[in-house]
């Protein structure tokens, strides 16, 4: 099965900041339960985002924003993502897809 077919049902697992991060912490998974990407971010930005190889450029990384965002307006103790200054060229092409206010950009 292409990767693309199995991307219609992603399910999301959120974990708050606490012992294990400092950070809001969002995965992506199948429904088949294969990790696709994760994103971490805090109430300044992005810290992380990655999506796995063998799926990328198919809507995951679009899919963690909306869902922090999602979880952002459902509770105020969750800030909405925000890009960071610090982003690949690839980053870079990705935060000017999703939208939103994008920083300088360091590299």
């Amino acid at each position: 099965m292409p990767a693309h077919e199995s991307l219609s049902g992603i399910q999301f697992n959120y974990i708050e900041p606490g012992m294990h991060s400092s950070g809001h912490h969002l995965t992506a998974h199948d429904t088949e339960g294969r990790h696709l990407g994760g994103m971490e971010w805090d109430a300044r930005k992005i810290r992380s985002i990655d999506v796995n190889p063998d799926v990328r450029r198919q809507g995951v990384g679009t899919a963690l924003w909306n869902q922090g965002h999602a979880l952002a307006a459902e509770n105020a103790r969750v800030p909405a993502p925000k890009h960071s200054d610090d982003r690949t060229a690839a980053g870079d092409a990705w935060a000017r897809s999703v939208g939103g206010r994008l920083p300088r950009r360091r590299k």
